[in-house]
């Protein structure tokens, strides 16, 4: 049987997780009717103690989480990460673990507030642990080096920055996602016909790895196939009047992108030039847009690119490390990708973006 946790008995005793892990470790702020309530649920549940506290040190263990946020235009792929980062930490809340979100809003970390409370976290040796993006790139080298010495361990997700001296990066087999997209379009469309790339920021790994990807099945396949390439990042009027364009060009066949944002805008364009189920269109990331477009047959496909567990194993491999001493068996720690059809869209609707291959 399913070894029942924290979050299990919280849910039987109507309570958070925060009062069960107090209640079950004597800590004030529980009533003794309430305490005694969770002792006896957690007794018949079954419940101990995560394996990991045999290594707990009395001493609170602190990460910061600095991410994209969840609004705006980084609603199209980051709310799964931060969903996989709290589901994490809360099934181990009974870790003596402390997580301090840091979730930055502009285009440019370098400018962000968040920029500014993470230097001081690092100067002032508050935090023990940072979980972040690779391609945050505010902090300079010798701030690396500087945390690297103190002993504040580095976990990345979606890309690897070589001066963060991580742990581990949690990212997709961005090469593999690039053929698969390459093999989806050109297996299913005639050798004359056009294809639209939005191609994404060439200068982010995640991006131009995929692009790597697509180029190498090309190559590799001697496809006749002439690609347009657009290498707009952003939702701009700009950037999707540039995809507006060339997909109205009249020797289009299908069109794909290797980004979220370029896959909203790209389903906008197929609507508005009437060629919405004309083309064949491949998407990236799950989305309430994208969703609704591959339920509606704007967008044929969506490549998956896990971010859910990039969130979670980022999370666990980072706490494990700090409470436990457990270092990743290997410094890139990929996640599966997947093809979302229609069909198996009920898979990760409402919000479902959890995938089996955690």
């Amino acid at each position: 049987m399913k070894r029942a946790t924290i979050r299990d008995v919280a849910e039987a005793a109507g309570v958070s997780i925060s009062t069960v892990h107090q209640a079950l470790n004597g800590k004030s702020g529980v009533s003794q009717a309430t305490r005694e309530r969770i002792c006896r649920l957690a007794e018949e549940m079954g419940y101990q103690p995560n394996a990991l506290a045999s290594g707990l040190k009395r001493k609170p263990r602190v990460i910061a989480v600095m991410l994209p946020s969840e609004g705006g235009n980084n609603r199209f792929y980051y709310p799964p990460i931060w969903r996989g980062v709290r589901e994490y930490l809360e099934s181990v809340a009974d870790l003596n673990v402390e997580a301090i979100e840091l979730p930055y809003t502009a285009r440019d970390p370098a400018l962000s507030e968040e920029i500014v409370v993470l230097r001081e976290l690092i100067e002032e040796h508050r935090i023990d642990g940072l979980l972040t993006v690779g391609h945050m790139d505010a902090l300079s080298a010798g701030e690396w080096d500087a945390m690297n010495r103190d002993g504040i361990a580095v976990v990345q997700t979606g890309s690897d920055n070589a001066l963060s001296h991580s742990l581990c990066c949690i990212q997709p087999d961005y090469d593999v996602i690039g053929r698969t997209m390459a093999e989806l379009i050109f297996s299913r469309i005639p050798p004359f016909g056009s294809v639209v790339l939005c191609a994404g920021n060439p200068k982010w790994l995640a991006h131009s790895l995929v692009v790597r990807g697509f180029d190498a099945y090309i190559e590799e396949n001697g496809i006749p196939n002439l690609v347009y390439r657009n290498y707009f990042w952003d939702t701009s009027e700009a950037a999707y009047q540039a995809i507006l364009e060339q997909i109205r060009r009249p020797d289009v066949a299908a069109c794909c992108s290797v980004l979220s944002q370029g896959s909203v805008l790209m389903g906008r364009a197929l609507e508005e030039s009437g060629k919405a189920g004309r083309l064949l269109a491949v998407g990236s990331d799950l989305s309430d847009e994208s969703i609704d477009r591959l339920r509606r047959g704007v967008l044929s496909n969506i490549l998956q690119k896990n971010p859910y567990a990039q969130g979670y194993l980022g999370a666990k491999s980072l706490v494990e490390y700090l409470v436990q001493g457990r270092r990743p068996e290997q410094r890139d720690v990929r996640v599966g990708s997947e093809v979302v059809f229609r069909s198996n869209l009920v898979m990760y609707d409402k919000g479902n973006y959890r995938s089996l291959l955690i």
